[in-house]
């Protein structure tokens, strides 16, 4: 498939959510029972989505600073669990599961809360914020700029406007 285009996300459940399945997992952490229970219960709340290539989990309530927005955490991970970061990917993911309007962050956060168990990202979309849906953030770019046309610009691959993220086509063609 190529980037960008990642077939349809659909909704599924994690297999064996117990204590049991999860101390088996995460044997290496040496959780205790209240952990274990406290996982299930956070993980039960979750929304999953997946096709032959990602699994994305999404909490529509996490625990956030910014009072009075609705802030959904996705956690996304290949379904081979190999290593992911293709923005086309995470992008096609974003707009299939939030919608196009919404910005998404992900966080690279100070050594003294780092977490690096698994090759699997995680990132939170701004779903509304000071009574705004889909509010823009403050940062980044202002305009829409996708071309990959001009030679000797810069290395991108090719990008096809007319293909969803789905893999269909949007002008009715093939």
């Amino acid at each position: 498939m190529p980037n960008g285009v990642i077939g349809k996300l659909y909704r599924a459940e994690y297999e064996d959510l117990t204590v049991e399945s999860l101390r088996k997992d995460f044997k290496h952490l040496d959780l205790d029972d209240k952990q274990l229970r406290d996982m299930v219960a956070a993980m039960s709340k979750e929304k999953i989505y997946r096709n032959d290539l990602y699994q994305v989990a999404i909490d529509k309530n996490p625990p956030h600073g910014f009072a009075g927005a609705i802030i959904w955490w996705l956690s996304i991970k290949r379904t081979d669990k190999e290593p992911i970061l293709d923005w086309r990917d995470m992008q096609a993911i974003k707009n299939q599961l939030c919608g196009e309007e919404v910005e998404m962050i992900q966080l690279f956060p100070a050594e003294s809360r780092l977490v690096d168990g698994a090759n699997q990202w995680h990132f939170f979309a701004f779903m509304k914020m000071g009574g705004k849906r889909n509010p823009r953030l403050p940062l980044g770019w202002t305009v829409r700029y996708v071309d990959d046309r001009k030679p000797g610009m810069g290395k991108q691959r090719p990008h096809d406007p007319n293909v969803s993220a789905t893999g269909e086509r949007k002008d009715g063609e093939g």
